[in-house]
């Protein structure tokens, strides 16, 4: 996914390499957002935070408004792109 944060990158590598799949890709994903990746199972959180060591723009985000799906994952502060996946 050349177009990603290459601080979200490893997550995103990790993730297909843990057998996630993409669900989809927003682009824009908002106002804010110009770039979102959406997995189709939640994230491996454990194995994330355990296996990768994840650069101090990249911070957790979760979305708990009702209006839209509920889900949680990382951003990238540089950026502002997101790669998420339902919340489990």
């Amino acid at each position: 996914m050349k177009r990603l944060s290459p601080l979200l990158q490893p997550i995103y590598n990790l993730e297909l390499g843990l057998g996630n799949t993409v669900d989809r890709i927003d682009e824009p994903a908002g106002t804010k957002c110009p770039l979102a990746v959406v997995f189709k199972k939640p994230f491996h959180f454990t194995e994330i935070k355990a296996r990768l060591k994840l650069a101090a723009e990249v911070s957790e985000w979760e979305n708990s408004d009702p209006h839209y799906p509920l889900e949680k994952g990382f951003v990238c502060k540089q950026t502002q792109h997101v790669i998420s996946a339902p919340k489990a």
